[in-house]
């Protein structure tokens, strides 16, 4: 029946162009060489003749292709050889080029309807909606493009199925009877699956038109060029003369004869012939009452129509098309663009007519799917382009999308027209907020009850994948969708501007769904930023993250882009915006802003990551060291994207800068956050406190490179994250952010210089007051130690008094919060004892130990130091004292003040004395430390008041020289104790065996010898040459007393 239908176009193309007066065209030429003359000159009478007469019969071929075949069966039985064609479209400007130009018809076949019952205010511009007869048919349609394999099984389930409910008296086993259950819900589950995404693509799709045969675009595109010439010139009395002439039939017959044409075109797309006598209709009724409603109609109807891929047309017909569809959507952007100044004079008249224009014609309808169809279609050929071609072309045969000619050309060849989409969208937006919200229907509610329909008409919509009336655009959850992909690689990195441009100017008009639409939005901006650096990192011109990246040209202005939306963005989400305009959506209800200013604040991290891995690439840039060019010019970055290193710095710095003022506590919470995540993946395992990483100190650069955080800034707002520390967002374990900000805090106080330091000493101060205080993980007081330590041993001694007494203070708790933990792995004795003693249970050493791993759990678990912490803090608090303790005290207490520090000694070596009593394997991490600490201590006279008895006993304890190697501290010790007292090693040599019974008779001597022979050889060299003859004299009285002991035994034997 088509081929019969293109032969009599074919036939009467000829008079057909004799008719309209029009000229055929050159087919190397354009709309811009085509004569404004051949647009003039119309006979209508030949145009009528042609219309009403009925198309010539021709007896139908025996056979059609396989290939043609499905396009024919769902055609209606009255379907026009030659639906809306372009004349349709030629003849509103005036034209007419015959009926042989273009063709209309409505994908998806439409219920048989009376086209009397159509009102042509509600389906004046859209296609009839599927159901009825002729949904059956199309479903017939789908079964012929599934594959017989797939018929043949979904048969075979089906008999099965009812086998089970007929023979249930044959005895089957119970493990048959599960496999069929399990194949019958696996059959299920695929149906189902199946039918969902066929009910998508036939939602997505419902809009399109299809064209029986090829038209001249050239015509279309030239007619559209007018208009916008007008558009441009003259937008506002174009629209005023537009708006108020009406389609009155009985003022002129050029317009009597668009009425005909127009009721011809609505008959032909609800199944009826565009030919023959037209039913009797009203006098002066037409389906588009105002020329603004009729040309609309057109723009919409060009945007929505396609080439069927039946229909043999070149690839210029296509992009010929698709350069229609980009122009009748820039006309478009100008009409609402003037009906926006329009219903900026809050006429009411005028408003009610906008409303009026945009619902029947249903602008906002078409145009989201227009666009959601050709992000699916981009979407498709990434999919084809990296998958396997064969199993996408058989999926694609099951759906409704098959029967469309969308071109086999590259992702980006839909990017022009997304782009005008973008931007009429932005238009429709903006135009939907000066006409006001639609009043409700329910206003006689209470308040409570219309606020809850609102909230649940809003989730509805927002979480609908098809239009929703009537709620406005910015409620759609197409649009939100969109905008949340947008930005996706696989739709093209050409589009990233034009969806950044229209969220940025549609921020204020987003309303409720703002939070929904912008932080998936902002997440996307920061992986692809992230993908640009890890381009950068693998120093290739082409970018790894898609197939797609390595054909598309990306700008070189792409990071800015990308900063420049992230920047409004988050500014307009989290910053009081005081000249915003009070009328809009978003200001007017603070709600919206909260939420969204919630939802954004949940992605700092991310958003601060990605600073700091931009950060980290402009630092590479500035210094390493570039080629030099022959005329003596450093060359630039072999990366295009961050030549411009001094622009991409100033708009991060332009980002991060004003948050600083009211969000300083989540900006540096978000910067823990971030430290936690980058820690090092290989580190010193004798480190206690874990070495920043290189990814690490980025963050600490970044934060001192923002002028509006000063020193004491930063002090106040890490103490104010460790007294309300946040949680990570998405972590399993959610750990607080206490231990990663004072990690921060310590590698920010280290790259302090000292004048600076010195002078922000009570920021510093209040840090370390406000932290001791808290239940932090014994990490945290490590920190707080550490952080003490380095800003003693680089600053000079404070002359204030009172500055000093509170550097005393604050010592004292940090110290008596690490010997808690050192003593973490001791026990009581007795319940009433106070005497402790070490537990029994394995210890970790400090070189097997790894702190960083063990961070988390620390974090998360209860600060509170108990008996039951990990061993491991035990050893790395004594082997942390042992490093600090020793010089910190001397340099906080002053030469007249060391007396007032030899109690807080007494009080942690309390904890370290009791390691050292004991000498079993398990406990021998706990000893070295001890004994590490001892050592370092005993160095100090002031100090021996607190360890000289424990030592000397611990010294003369049978069980003293079980130790290893490692414990070489011992011999300072020793030298340490007889040092310090004058007359301890010779009343050592004079020391008799038998007044210390400690030993037996025979064995008292060599102990004790041993002793004697350990003290002198922890002196130095000739440190004990004075008492060289009382050394001798000991040595000639114990070999004397040794060989006579040894002639008795002789004797005895």
């Amino acid at each position: 029946f088509s081929e019969d239908l293109h032969r009599w176009f074919n036939r009467k193309k000829p008079s057909f162009k004799e008719a309209c007066g029009v000229p055929e065209l050159p087919e190397g030429g354009s709309e811009e060489h085509l004569p404004l003359s051949q647009f003039t000159t119309v006979d209508r009478e030949a145009i009528w003749a042609e219309v009403e007469k009925e198309p010539e019969k021709y007896l139908p071929r025996n056979e059609l292709s396989e290939e043609d075949l499905p396009y024919y069966v769902d055609l209606p039985d009255r379907m026009a050889p030659g639906a809306p064609d372009s004349s349709e479209h030629t003849e509103s400007a005036d034209t007419s080029s015959g009926h042989t130009d273009s063709e209309n018809t409505s994908t998806f076949s439409s219920p048989s309807h009376d086209p009397q019952e159509l009102s042509h205010e509600e389906n004046c511009c859209a296609p009839i909606p599927m159901g009825g007869r002729v949904y059956s048919k199309r479903s017939s349609l789908l079964a012929a493009f599934q594959p017989e394999s797939f018929k043949s099984n979904t048969k075979l389930s089906l008999v099965r199925a009812d086998s089970d409910k007929t023979q249930a008296s044959e005895s089957l086993s119970s493990d048959e009877e599960a496999d069929l259950e399990l194949q019958a819900l696996t059959t299920s589950r695929l149906l189902k699956q199946q039918r969902e995404r066929q009910e998508t693509l036939e939602a997505l799709f419902k809009h399109i038109l299809l064209y029986l045969q090829p038209y001249d675009s050239r015509r279309v595109l030239y007619a559209f060029s007018v208009l916008e010439a007008v558009l441009k010139t003259n937008p506002k009395e174009f629209i005023e003369a537009v708006s108020r002439t009406s389609m009155d039939t009985s003022s002129t017959a050029h317009l009597n004869l668009i009425s005909n044409l127009l009721a011809r075109h609505q008959e032909a797309l609800i199944g009826q012939s565009f030919y023959g006598k037209l039913q009797t209709q009203a006098p002066n009724v037409c389906p588009h009452s105002l020329l603004i409603e009729l040309l609309t109609y057109l723009c919409l109807s060009f945007l929505r129509s396609y080439y069927p891929c039946y229909l043999k047309v070149c690839h210029r017909d296509i992009l010929g098309n698709r350069d229609v569809q980009v122009k009748s959507v820039e006309v478009l952007i100008r009409i609402m663009t003037q009906l926006v100044s329009v219903a900026k004079s809050s006429e009411g008249k005028n408003v009610e007519f906008i409303h009026s224009l945009l619902q029947r014609c249903k602008v906002q309808e078409f145009v989201l799917l227009s666009l959601s169809a050709s992000m699916y279609t981009s979407q498709k050929r990434y999919g084809l382009a990296t998958a396997e071609r064969g199993r996408a072309l058989m999926e694609d045969s099951l759906f409704e999308e098959s029967l469309i000619n969308l071109g086999q050309d590259q992702i980006w060849s839909e990017h022009p027209l997304q782009i005008e989409l973008l931007k009429l969208l932005q238009a429709l937006i903006v135009l939907e907020h000066h006409l006001g919200q639609v009043q409700e229907e329910a206003e006689n509610q209470p308040a409570l009850s219309r606020e809850w329909q609102k909230a649940l008409n809003f989730q509805q919509a927002i979480g609908a994948m098809q239009y929703v009336q009537p709620h406005p655009l910015t409620s759609q959850g197409l649009l939100v969708s969109a905008v949340v992909r947008g930005l996706q690689p696989a739709y093209g990195y050409g589009m990233h501007p034009a969806w950044v441009s229209l969220v940025t100017h549609s921020l204020p008009y987003f309303g409720k769904s703002l939070g929904w639409t912008v932080t998936p939005f902002v997440v996307q901006i920061c992986k692809n930023l992230d993908e640009l650096v890890k381009q950068y990192e693998s120093e290739s011109v082409k970018l790894s993250i898609s197939t797609t990246s390595k054909k598309e040209n990306i700008s070189p202005d792409y990071p800015l882009t990308l900063l420049e939306g992230l920047t409004t963005i988050s500014h307009f989400c989290l910053l009081e915006q005081p000249n915003q305009n009070k009328k809009s959506a978003a200001i007017s209800d603070p709600i919206n802003l909260r939420n969204a200013k919630n939802a954004i604040l949940e992605e700092l991290p991310r958003i601060v990551n990605t600073m700091a891995l931009l950060w980290n690439v402009l630092r590479k840039e500035e210094t390493q060291k570039r080629p030099v060019d022959l005329l003596g010019a450093t060359k630039g970055s072999s990366s295009v994207y961050f030549k411009t290193t001094k622009t991409i710095r100033q708009k991060i710095l332009d980002f991060l800068n004003p948050l600083t003022a009211h969000l300083g506590v989540y900006l540096t919470a978000a910067v823990a956050a971030v430290w936690s995540r980058k820690k090092a993946q290989r580190h010193s395992k004798t480190k206690i406190i874990p070495v920043a990483s290189a990814s690490q100190l980025t963050l600490v650069d970044l934060i001192c490179a923002l002028n509006t955080l000063q020193t004491d800034t930063v002090l106040h707002l890490v103490k104010e994250v460790v007294k309300r520390p946040l949680h990570i967002k998405g972590d399993e374990k959610s750990p607080l952010m206490d231990i990663p900000v004072l990690q921060f805090c310590f590698a920010f106080v280290q790259r302090l210089p000292i004048p600076d330091l010195q002078e922000h000493f009570p920021s510093l101060l209040g840090v370390l007051k406000e932290s001791v205080q808290l239940n932090l993980a014994p990490p945290g007081y490590f920190l707080l130690l550490s952080m003490l330590n380095d800003f003693i041993t680089r600053t000079p001694n404070l002359e204030s008094k009172k500055d000093q007494k509170d550097l005393q203070e604050i010592t004292q708790k940090i110290l008596e919060a690490v010997g808690n933990i050192a003593g973490s792995s001791l026990e009581q004795t007795s319940w009433l004892s106070r005497n402790l003693e070490v537990k029994a249970q394995p210890q970790v050493a400090l070189e097997e130990s790894d702190t960083e791993d063990n961070l988390p759990d620390a974090a998360g678990a209860s600060a509170m130091v108990s008996a039951s912490a990990p061993s491991v803090y035990s050893v790395q608090a004594l082997s942390l004292l042992a490093e600090v303790l020793a010089s910190l005290l001397d340099m906080v207490y002053r030469s007249d003040e060391k007396e007032k520090a030899v109690p807080l000694i007494s009080r942690l070596l309390y904890y370290v004395f009791p390691y050292l009593r004991n000498h079993s394997a398990y406990n021998a991490p706990s000893f070295r430390a001890g004994a590490q600490l001892l050592s370092s201590l005993s160095g100090y006279a002031y100090t021996k008041r607190a360890w000289k008895k424990d030592v000397l006993e611990l010294f003369l304890d049978p069980t003293f020289f079980q130790m290893d190697t490692s414990c070489v501290h011992w011999k300072s010790i020793i030298d340490h104790l007889l040092t310090h007292e004058k007359t301890m090693f010779k009343d050592l040599m004079n020391m008799q065996s038998s007044s210390l019974k400690l030993f037996s008779s025979f064995e008292q001597k060599a102990m004790l010898l041993k002793r004697q022979a350990f003290a002198v050889f922890s002196g130095e060299l000739d440190q004990y040459h004075l008492y060289l003859p009382l050394i001798q004299g000991k040595l000639a009285v114990d070999l004397f007393c040794a060989a006579r002991t040894g002639y008795l035994k002789l004797g005895s034997s």
